[in-house]
């Protein structure tokens, strides 16, 4: 017995030693892959493969000087130590964004100022105009920011060192839209987080759907036949009172739909831009197009006068309701943003949902396309900036972090793993994304251009296009002419 039991001591001993020593190179194997300049193990991940994109920066040490930033979304930048590690992806990836950048230059990020929209244009237009060189990068609300280009206040991107628009952490539209004769005062990488987030899409009820017998909707968004007559045909008859003989908004409808820039993205979602460029690449005014009189008409019937549609018309009151009517299942679709998914609400859903684009005019349309609440922030340099190399260099850092880490956190954990509930969901979701435009009617259009040009008609009862455009034509014309020759002086 005491042979058998030495025998069997052996044996485990053997056997941990076997484990130790495999697990050791387990380790060193897992070193070797790692060790190579700090790169990461290559999993065929879109964070590995995004990891292998060079920002082609020089390396510098600032000695721990501090990077200044003014913003109204505080938490798009900022990350505090205490609200890392709590199970929060985007929060935790942008840390480590934020570390990176720090621990590569010997940089410390520092929110300055931050308040509502209108404080922080306030103190950017106070600050950069008294001379005083108090921030380094603005990340400021987009049409805010826009309407402030006329009291020259900033730099031309363009002339800002390391700055290159070719990388893929750049919007296109910087280039395509808001550049005009090489002069770019406002641009939107990926650090404009929000301009993701904010991008306007459209939800359903795929219970709701079904019980309807409304078809399998993403097929026929997929086939490209996802139109806006498709859609009022699908919701236009879809309606129960709920018991009081009144139509209002505790009945169950075919679409609950808000007011505000759920609106004006039709715009866009119908490949009808306020501005465009001449051959010369200045913008021009071609929102009246031979289509206009036909989205505006159509949009206000679809709105007004169509059984299944509940128009939310208290937008300053109540924002949002179409979005909680419909976690109270009173509607198969609803308007919506893609932070919708993240949050609380989707992720308690008990029915099944998904995610769409808007739709097109008609099927002859390329592709979907949609806008970003103006909400969202750019990115802008004060004239009163010394060192232009570094603002240059840890926003193209910045930048290009986000897009490796914060962005594929969103795009494929948060929104396509964590939040989708389907593999269709997620296809759909790319052309959302890939549809975003920024539009130089949009974001420098004001109060004087186009910018809100459905909205104020759907909320002035007006559906006759032809008479808002000509009573706003000369002022429209002259402040584009303003913004553009503003440009010149950059």
């Amino acid at each position: 017995m005491k042979r058998i039991l030495c025998m069997l001591l052996a044996l485990l001993m053997l056997v941990s030693s076997m484990t130790l020593l495999f697990s050791c190179k387990k380790e060193e194997e897992n070193d070797s892959k790692t060790e190579q300049g700090g790169q990461a193990v290559d999993d065929g991940s879109i964070f590995y493969e995004r990891s292998l994109v060079s920002d082609g920066l020089p390396e510098k040490d600032y000695g721990g000087r501090k990077f200044r930033i003014v913003t109204h979304i505080k938490e798009e930048v900022e990350v505090k130590e205490e609200d890392r590690n709590q199970g929060k992806l985007l929060v935790d990836a942008k840390f480590a964004r934020n570390q990176a950048v720090e621990n590569r230059y010997n940089v410390e990020l520092e929110v300055v100022y931050s308040a509502t929209y209108l404080e922080v244009g306030d103190y950017v237009s106070k600050t950069v105009l008294s001379g005083s060189d108090e921030f380094d990068l603005l990340l400021g609300m987009s049409i805010n920011t826009g309407g402030m280009v006329t009291k020259k206040l900033f730099l031309n991107w363009y002339d800002i060192e390391h700055i290159d628009f070719t990388k893929p952490w750049w919007a296109d539209s910087t280039v395509n839209e808001l550049t005009v004769d090489g002069k770019c005062p406002v641009a939107i990488s990926d650090l404009n987080f929000t301009a993701i987030t904010s991008t306007y899409c459209m939800l359903f009820n795929k219970d709701l759907a079904a019980s309807y017998e409304l078809g399998n909707i993403y097929q026929i968004v997929l086939d490209g036949k996802w139109t806006f007559d498709k859609l009022q045909e699908m919701v236009k008859d879809v309606y129960i009172d709920d018991g009081n003989d009144t139509r209002d908004e505790n009945d169950f409808y075919g679409f609950y739909h808000d007011h505000g820039s759920c609106l004006n993205t039709y715009l866009w979602s119908f490949d009808n831009p306020i501005c465009k460029k001449d051959a010369e690449g200045v913008p021009q005014i071609v929102v009246k197009t031979d289509k206009i009189d036909s989205i505006v008409s159509g949009l206000y019937d679809f709105l007004n006068n169509t059984q299944g549609v509940y128009y939310n018309t208290q937008y300053y009151n109540e924002k949002g309701i179409s979005y909680k009517r419909f976690l109270e299942r009173k509607s198969i679709f609803c308007t919506s943003g893609l932070s919708s998914p993240t949050g609380e609400g989707l992720r308690n859903f008990e029915d099944d949902y998904g995610i769409l684009p808007y739709p097109k005019y008609d099927e002859s349309q390329e592709k979907y396309m949609t806008m970003a609440d103006g909400i969202h922030t750019v990115l802008a340099v004060p004239k009163t900036v010394k060192d232009t190399e570094f603002v240059g260099i840890i926003t193209e850092a910045l930048s290009a972090e986000t897009w490796k880490t914060v962005t594929p956190t969103l795009y494929e954990i948060a929104l396509k793993t964590r939040y989708l509930r389907d593999s269709e969901s997620k296809e759909v979701l790319d052309l959302v994304i890939d549809g975003r435009t920024f539009d130089f009617g949009y974001v420098y259009g004001g109060s004087q251009g186009f910018t809100f040009m459905l909205q104020s008609m759907m909320a002035d009862g007006k559906s006759n296009f032809s008479s808002y455009y000509d009573s706003r034509y000369k002022m429209a014309r002259l402040h584009y002419k303003s913004v553009v020759k503003a440009f010149d002086k950059i």
